[in-house]
């Protein structure tokens, strides 16, 4: 298995690292998430005012003519303290008008109070009393008391469940220009709730209700236009909406508005203006804000950057649950980004994350348990996490999955499952898994050994950007040239190691290269070619063994012009990366005979001394020659002979010739 460290998202100034992609999933969700709204929200976004006229009527001159017993101004007063608009927010005050207003048999009054029952403000709930008011608005044509009871009959809250009566209701509401009607009939039909899924009728009425200036339609219209939902896809005419509809202070449409500008969304990117949304929608509890401001701040985008500030919007949004926010601190307390490393508090975010189905924190939590990181080690559990995000679709952990399987960690040994993960997520384009599939054609693990289909797939892996994937090849087709060159497991064959070392080579192999230039140097297993050797022995230059070829080339002016410059500076360049006997004698007898740099007989004899004391035969007879001769020393016939006769002792013929000459009184040559 090609393992790699855990991933670590790079800490940059720009946003590259998040592209418009994940930004548009993170839009997905909220707008598929926040559909259902819950609790005294719901309801404040239900009701508004009964029309125009009192919608627009200042607050002065409502108070006066509610105090004059108008029993229509009495419910605007009651709403407008019920929902803290236009008038101190008040349940008590509310109560006390729309009671008022109910008394004089107005349908809006009792909607109001109907209202205030429900959601049990400013007396004890009760649903059941809050549907005989709103039938009793509904019986005097308040179509805000037929929108409420249509919901109650949908959802059967202090009603048996109807349907068809509940739509029936809100449709005739809704015709009659109830924006707040239209709304919900749109909502219900978008979202499904209640009533069949109909994405086409549901942009219809969001339009009507957004064209009354209804906010929450407007914002709910913008999801339909951006994803093409009942209406032709328009993400420009999207993001103006939700624009319209940020500005009239409705939270959602603030983050969306700041998805759109942050990722270049149906208009310009503008980090800076998605960083100012993400704060007004953060400010009002949305989470997903909170996450993204988090990630400006972390990453300085639209903002300076400020890594503690980061972690807190992280903070912020992972105590509400919100899983990217969660994974993020588990990163951060992996790595040691911005908090102190510990990998127990990285384990506890990413199970949080994980929990709700966090594919990548699903695979970290799965590594955690694997290697014992944070956590103490369980291959079951690290297998069972891999399985999690796996049969959610995530091709990486199908990958670790496939492993588990192909080395029996946490699950039964099983190496033709483990090719079908790896299979299952190298069908989806994961450069990862096509490298393990690769591995197992050219090994032939859980599969018949296919060499071609293998190498396809490693270098279709190493083309996405798996770096290890050549690396996996070379080393494959270099450990089979090996046993060709040295007949282990395989007959003897120097052409068939030949040929393998050139792919192994070509594909970056250094030390292929190198034994490639030997072939060619030598005649193994293709014909002696000097300059394809020169042309190999190159290709592996950082490698000590190809740098002392090279000099021997040049100086033999074998394959290439002869050269002791060069000659010299390989092996000056070897001698730099190893302290071998040769290529210090190499090194000395240039110096000694000025080959290719100035004659230096002081440093010759150095090196020559330290290659003879290291073995090497050649020093030996020339460290012998320089003393006899008194070349670039003191002559010493003493030393001489020794080294000499030490040369001569190992079968160094020249050297046996020398002191055969100098015993029959002759001086050599």
């Amino acid at each position: 298995m090609m393992m790699l460290p855990l991933p670590i998202f790079p800490m940059s100034a720009s946003l590259i690292s998040l592209p418009a992609a994940q930004v548009v999933g993170a839009l997905r969700e909220v707008l598929d998430s926040d559909l259902v709204a819950r609790g005294a929200a719901q309801g404040l976004q239900l009701l508004g005012p009964v029309d125009g006229f009192w919608r627009e009527l200042p607050p002065l001159d409502l108070s006066r003519m509610a105090q004059a017993g108008n029993p229509m101004a009495q419910a605007e007063l009651a709403w407008r303290h019920a929902a803290g608009a236009g008038a101190s927010r008040s349940y008590a005050q509310a109560l006390h008008w729309a009671s008022r207003s109910a008394e004089q048999q107005c349908g809006a009054g009792e909607a109001v109070l109907g209202w205030l029952l429900y959601h049990g403000r400013g007396l004890p709930q009760d649903a059941g009393e809050a549907v005989r008011l709103f039938e009793s608005a509904t019986a005097r044509n308040d179509t805000r008391g037929m929108t409420w009871l249509a919901l109650c009959l949908l959802r059967g809250d202090g009603i048996a469940p109807d349907p068809i009566r509940g739509r029936e209701l809100l449709e005739a509401a809704a015709w009659r220009e109830s924006r707040d009607a239209q709304y919900w009939l749109g909502r219900m039909l978008y979202s499904g709730e209640g009533l069949p899924q109909d994405p086409q009728g549901a942009a219809r009425w969001l339009a009507r209700a957004a064209d009354q200036g209804d906010p929450a339609a407007t914002d709910l219209l913008g999801r339909c236009r951006f994803f093409g939902r009942g209406l032709a896809e328009d993400r420009a005419e999207a993001a103006r909406l939700w624009r319209i509809a940020a500005e009239q202070q409705i939270p959602s449409a603030m983050y969306c508005l700041g998805l759109c500008l942050y990722a270049g969304q149906g208009l310009p990117q503008n980090h800076g203006e998605a960083v100012r949304w993400f704060a007004e929608a953060a400010r009002r509890q949305i989470t997903g804000a909170m996450y993204f401001l988090g990630y400006c701040h972390s990453h300085g985008c639209g903002v300076e950057q400020d890594g503690d500030l980061g972690i807190a919007w992280y903070r912020r949004a992972a105590n509400r649950g919100h899983r990217e926010a969660q994974f993020e601190l588990g990163e951060s307390h992996a790595f040691g980004r911005e908090l102190a490393q510990d990998m127990v508090e990285a384990v506890r975010w990413y199970r949080a994350a994980a929990r709700q189905g966090h594919a990548r924190a699903q695979i970290k939590l799965g590594h955690c348990y694997r290697w014992g990181d944070g956590v103490s080690e369980s291959k079951d559990l690290a297998a069972t996490w891999y399985a999690r995000a796996a049969a959610a679709g995530d091709a990486s952990a199908q990958v670790w999955l496939g492993d588990c399987h192909e080395h029996g960690e946490g699950v039964p040994a099983d190496r033709v499952t483990a090719v079908e993960h790896y299979r299952a997520a190298a069908a989806s384009g994961d450069a990862h898994a096509q490298a393990e599939l690769g591995r197992c054609y050219l090994n032939g693990i859980g599969v018949h050994t296919n060499l071609a289909r293998g190498e396809e797939l490693l270098r279709l892996a190493a083309e996405a950007g798996w770096r290890p994937a050549l690396g996996e090849l070379e080393r494959y087709w270099f450990a089979r040239a090996e046993a060709f060159m040295q007949g282990r497991g395989v007959p003897r064959d120097e052409s068939k190691a030949a040929a393998l070392y050139r792919k192994a080579g070509e594909l970056g192999h250094r030390r292929a290269a190198y034994m490639m230039g030997e072939c060619y140097r030598d005649g193994h297993g293709v014909p002696r070619d000097y300059a394809q050797a020169m042309t190999w022995y190159r290709q592996a230059a950082s490698l000590f063994d190809a740098k002392m070829a090279l000099g021997d080339l040049y100086y033999e002016g074998r394959g290439v012009a002869k050269n002791f410059r060069e000659a010299y500076r390989w092996y000056e360049q070897a001698l730099a990366q190893h302290e071998d006997a040769y290529v210090l004698y190499c090194v000395g007898f240039c110096l000694l005979h000025g080959q290719g740099v100035k004659r230096d007989p002081r440093a010759a004899l150095r090196h020559l001394r330290r290659a003879a004391t290291l073995g090497d035969l050649n020093a030996q007879f020339e460290l012998g020659s320089a003393y006899y001769r008194g070349e670039g020393v003191t002559r010493s016939p003493r030393l001489a002979l020794k080294w000499l006769r030490q040369a001569a002792y190992h079968g160094y013929e020249e050297a046996r010739t020398f002191l055969a000459r100098l015993e029959q009184g002759k001086h050599p040559d």
